[in-house]
């Protein structure tokens, strides 16, 4: 069969407290917990956001640029399935108008160790 893998915990060796956020937030804290989440590494990027990045052409260096210069748009979406809310952030990349969706994760303190979920990513056309 196939080689055996291991994994090592490479994490912070004290894990950060769990809370509850229930309450969306508004545009402006959004951006800045989800800058925040990206400048201290925790960002998830699933599987369905990978294969829907291939398909339009954005890469991680265009996120990273929505997410840095970009701006929260829209309202807040709650998620039932996942109790958290997401946002949309979007920004212009080499001309492209390119949108992100983004879910916070609700149990993550959002001041020292938020957790942002990218959930797709997609251009606007005009």
């Amino acid at each position: 069969m196939g080689e055996r893998r291991e994994y090592k915990y490479c994490g912070p060796e004290k894990q950060p407290p769990r809370v509850k956020n229930e309450a969306p937030l508004s545009p402006e804290n959004a951006k800045s917990v989800i800058q925040t989440a990206w400048s201290i590494g925790r960002v998830h990027s699933g599987t369905h956001f990978k294969k829907r990045c291939r398909e339009r052409k954005i890469d991680m260096l265009d996120v990273e640029n929505v997410v840095r210069n970009g701006a929260v748009r829209g309202v807040p979406e709650y998620c039932p399935d996942y109790k958290n809310w997401k946002y949309r952030v979007a920004g212009f990349v080499d001309e492209r108008q390119i949108e992100v969706v983004v879910a916070l994760d609700p149990h993550e303190d959002y001041t020292d160790s938020p957790l942002a979920v990218l959930l797709t990513a997609y251009e606007l056309k005009p």
